[in-house]
């Protein structure tokens, strides 16, 4: 299956705002979790069914629901009914190849965007799709899999210290939204720090196999750049605010992450450019090897093609040939073959040829 676009057989020939789960199935069942609280109170359970989620929101408070799970199209069709979703947001819900989007109607907000994980051992990025609904008194998060992304979020909720208890649902969605990429900026780091070691390592001899692990390297940066560069624009319309779903009070803190975006989107960009210029200058460095390797060869050569050309004069076979019969002949062939390598050897190193 293409890393880049997720298989879409399933879909095809099906009509519009079809529920059907494209990608991995990462979870036997799913999980729901429930967090119900105020500046007072928080309730904690896992609810068997949607229902009781429903009937948790209240006025007044803010109520997180979250989902483990998107393979089940039963439990996806109740949300859409319970909550007034449209078939074509729960679509591109259960599409773990959805392009990172933004898209509201008059009753909610939807975000869908990508967690990205980082394996060091086997050096691959992988994603998790991460869907976000929000309306004023309730935000309901849906995940591929049960995970320990937002596990210190739950915690400073619990423990009641921080802004989040005092502020409404769309400040829970910035914290989550500014874990996210936090962790962008962390996978990041790691990348990164590897492509920068790459570069001390072009100009050593012997570097067998370093040109597959920078196209290794810049395929993962091209994975990263494909999920993160369409955050900007869902950050970007969460400022300009023009339906009313995030509180003026809380929009410098969607600002500042939108910094954050940017940096992270920048730096891609530079490990992009990076990337290119070491496969330039690995490609140069082998160049260069080769043309020193030819320059030597070609050094060699000059010295036997005058010594070449006396051996094949005094090799011929004319009778009468003066030199032959000299009685030291062969002692001043060699006289004159040292002199002309010498002199060569003289000419070469004044040239600076080597």
């Amino acid at each position: 299956m293409a890393r880049f676009l997720n298989d879409r057989r399933q879909a095809k020939g099906k009509i519009p705002g079809s529920i059907i789960h494209l990608g991995t199935k990462k979870v036997d069942r799913p999980k729901l979790r429930l967090m119900h609280y105020t500046p007072e109170i928080i309730v904690e359970t896992e609810p068997d069914n949607l229902e009781v989620c429903k009937a948790a929101i209240v006025e007044n408070s803010v109520t997180w629901i979250n989902i483990d799970g998107l393979h089940d199209a039963e439990m996806i069709q109740k949300l859409g009914e319970l909550f007034t979703i449209h078939g074509l947001l729960l679509e591109d819900m259960l599409d773990t190849g959805q392009r990172p989007k933004l898209a509201e109607t008059d009753e909610l907000m939807v975000v869908i965007l990508k967690m990205i994980d980082y394996d060091k051992k086997s050096q691959n990025l992988s994603s998790e799709q991460i869907s976000m609904i929000l309306d004023d008194n309730y935000l309901i998060t849906l995940q591929e899999r049960v995970g320990d992304q937002f596990d210190h979020i739950r915690e400073r909720i619990r423990k009641g210290n921080g802004r989040a208890r005092r502020k409404s649902a769309d400040y829970l969605t910035y914290v989550l939204l500014d874990t996210i990429v936090d962790n962008y900026l962390d996978t990041i780091e790691i990348l990164g720090d590897i492509i920068e070691k790459l570069e001390s390592r072009i100009f050593l001899p012997k570097q067998k196999g370093l040109m597959q692990e920078i196209y290794k390297h810049k395929t993962e940066i091209n994975f990263l750049r494909k999920n993160i560069r369409p955050v900007k624009e869902i950050v970007l319309h969460l400022i300009e605010n023009e339906s009313g779903f995030i509180a003026d009070d809380n929009l410098k803190y969607f600002r500042d992450l939108n910094d954050l975006v940017v940096q992270a989107s920048e730096t891609i960009e530079i490990y992009q450019l990076m990337l290119n210029d070491q496969m330039m200058i690995y490609h140069a460095t082998l160049d260069s090897r080769a043309n020193e390797i030819m320059k030597v060869l070609t050094v060699f050569s000059a010295f036997f093609i005058p010594l070449t050309f006396f051996a094949g004069v005094y090799g011929m076979n004319f009778e009468h040939f003066p030199e032959l019969k000299l009685k030291y002949g062969y002692l001043y062939f060699w006289i004159l073959s040292i002199l002309i390598t010498f002199g060569l050897l003289v000419y070469f190193r004044k040239r600076k040829w080597f």
